[in-house]
């Protein structure tokens, strides 16, 4: 871990801090997001009585 720590300050210069925090607020926006659509998944498929795979399907236009 320290190693590709060390590889990251080095790839990103000063503002390594910055970047690094950057990317853990993206990876945390990411599992809120991925939370909100579990919870929203079932919701509605108790509701609809579809499977994820059918609401998927329906959500991208190939009914």
């Amino acid at each position: 871990m320290e190693k590709a720590l060390e590889r990251f300050k080095k790839a990103y210069g000063p503002s390594w801090e910055k970047r690094l925090l950057r990317l853990l607020e993206e990876e945390v926006n990411r599992k809120k997001a991925k939370k909100q659509l579990s919870a929203f998944l079932a919701r509605v498929v108790g509701r609809a009585k579809m499977s994820e795979e059918e609401i998927f399907r329906r959500l991208e236009g190939h009914s």
